[in-house]
């Protein structure tokens, strides 16, 4: 019914119709968007064409892939059924993704480092063209770099092309950051993992919960507590400068959960984890983090800037308005006013590269701190959510780290903890799928790394 109301409707027409299947458990916000994504798919995909469909996630969740016939973009129509409001969906997504053929060639495992560089480079190179990818991959494999190459432009107004010395905006790898940050103050002895949000934010406006919501859940995101991506910050977003500043507006959100429930992705919990850092070390949460985290690792070229600083290599980031469309824009308008503990600062592959070997090797937190934070993980999605780190198994090794994805950005950090091979990818344009292209190098990498 989608599909035919896609390549039957106006922009107009689809947006009066679509309401008529949603469920009242739809928020204004999330129904807004959606109905904004129908009429940009009217307008850019020149129709609709059906290529599969499948299940997975919850239950009756279906995953419909769809190819626009202007452009032969592949996107995932996702419904979600209502079971409380039979004929209506509680969700509806549409999310682009990589064309199946990206990786047709390459194997379950691999002979060499020479062969992975081939297979990555050719990937990279169909990115470019099928999706005008801009960004650097960086690959390491026992203390050697194998593969490091960029493409595209960090500014199109001027055509200024991207390099290894570019930085790029990350997105939410930054609650690494903030976990190795929370880590380091436990192993000090000047928190606990268990401590309570009131305890350690006094300040906060919502102390009842606050009562009941731990360190430990916060950086899980079993917290119950949601995001402060809202109307309400962009309006404004000049008056969201430090962690202290979002206490009222994430307290006047909705709650998802509660706490020590099931998994949900919260900004909202990092952004308290930056204000308790802020309390417990007595620093600003960068100052803590430029001197505690990145300092120690030698990343000297990561920091958090301001939407107003002028930052020397950084690329401007751009996204594209609908999932059909292929105009770019630039993300002035999508951006925090000043990144922090859950997103929004930049790095570049250079410094991702030495996080991943400082976070191994103890520079940053000591064995028996690192063996805590990975402990236990939250199930999500293919694995699970350690403290502030994805996690999961491929080929009998774990695969950790965290992307990043917004407007004007798409990042991941995938480190084979095994044997320390590392893979960063970055990109000015975004929300999008590349990410996930350097999940599949991870993977090659786990398939044949030796112990060390």
């Amino acid at each position: 019914m989608v599909i035919a109301h896609i390549n039957a409707d106006t922009p107009e027409g689809i947006q009066q119709w679509a309401p008529t299947i949603l469920s009242t458990s739809v928020d204004a916000d999330s129904r807004a968007v959606l109905l904004k994504q129908l009429a940009l798919a009217v307008r850019d995909s020149g129709g609709v064409d059906f290529v599969d469909a499948r299940t997975q996630g919850p239950p009756g969740m279906l995953v419909v892939t769809i190819k626009g016939r202007r452009t032969g973009k592949l996107v995932a129509l996702v419904l979600l059924p209502d079971p409380e409001q039979p004929g209506k969906l509680a969700m509806v997504d549409m999310v682009p993704i990589d064309d199946p053929t990206l990786y047709a060639d390459w194997p379950e495992t691999v002979a060499s480092q020479a062969e992975i560089a081939r297979l990555t480079k050719g990937a990279l190179d169909k990115l470019v063209l099928t999706n005008d990818f801009s960004g650097c991959v960086t690959v390491t494999d026992d203390s050697k770099t194998i593969f490091d190459e960029c493409r595209g432009l960090a500014e199109r107004r001027f055509n200024v092309p991207v390099n290894q010395q570019t930085k790029f905006h990350i997105g939410s790898m930054n609650k690494m950051f903030t976990a190795v940050a929370i880590a380091q103050l436990v192993e000090a002895g000047k928190l606990s993992w268990d401590d309570t949000l009131a305890l350690r934010v006094p300040e906060y406006p919502d102390q009842a919960a606050a009562k009941n919501i731990t360190v430990w859940q916060l950086l899980h995101h079993t917290s119950g507590l949601g995001d402060f991506l809202v109307p309400e910050l962009y309006e404004r977003r000049e008056n969201f400068v430090d962690p202290a500043d979002y206490l009222g507006l994430i307290a006047r959100q909705p709650k998802v959960g509660e706490p020590g429930g099931e998994w949900s992705y919260s900004n909202a919990g990092y952004m308290l984890l930056g204000r308790i850092i802020e309390n417990v070390s007595g620093e600003g949460y960068s100052d803590y983090v430029q001197r505690h985290v990145f300092a120690p690792a030698g990343m000297t070229a990561s920091g958090y800037d301001r939407l107003d600083d002028i930052v020397p290599g950084l690329a401007v980031g751009y996204y594209r308005e609908g999932p059909f469309s292929t105009a770019w824009k630039s993300d002035w308008f999508k951006t925090l006013y000043h990144g922090g503990p859950a997103g929004g600062g930049y790095s570049t592959n250079g410094d991702l590269v030495r996080f991943s070997t400082a976070l191994r090797t103890g520079k940053l937190v000591k064995p028996a701190t690192l063996a805590k934070i990975f402990a236990d993980p939250v199930p999500a999605g293919p694995g699970g959510y350690a403290a502030g780190f994805g996690d999961r198994l491929s080929h009998g090794r774990h695969i950790r780290g965290h992307a990043g994805g917004i407007e004007g950005t798409d990042a991941n950090l995938a480190i084979v903890w095994e044997t320390g091979a590392t893979v960063v990818l970055t990109s000015n344009q975004g929300p999008g799928q590349s990410w996930l292209f350097s999940e599949r190098i991870a993977d090659l990498l786990a398939s044949h790394g030796q112990k060390r």
